[in-house]
């Protein structure tokens, strides 16, 4: 753990916990540091701080666009329409 990190234990609900864990796995995937990353972007997002990291510019830029979403991956939709325009 580097100097700049702190550690916080929580208790919290089984179940909330386990649905927790599966939307962790679902937008950040399986990766080592996925719970933390989600943690971080949770209370950054609650306080109104932070690098704006996070896949919500995208979906926004999507909510801006004429893209008319068809259920498809919507991130990777819009990537693609990104890579086309430039």
């Amino acid at each position: 753990m580097t100097k700049d990190r702190e550690v916080i234990k929580v208790e919290v609900p089984r179940q909330l916990a386990e649905r927790f864990r599966r939307y962790v796995a679902e937008r950040y995937g399986l990766r080592r540091g996925s719970i933390s990353r989600a943690i971080v972007d949770l209370i950054e997002r609650e306080l109104g701080v932070g690098d704006g990291d996070t896949v919500d510019p995208i979906v926004g830029l999507g909510l801006e666009s004429d893209y008319q979403w068809r259920g498809e991956d919507l991130v990777d939709a819009l990537k693609r329409r990104a890579h086309v325009r430039d």
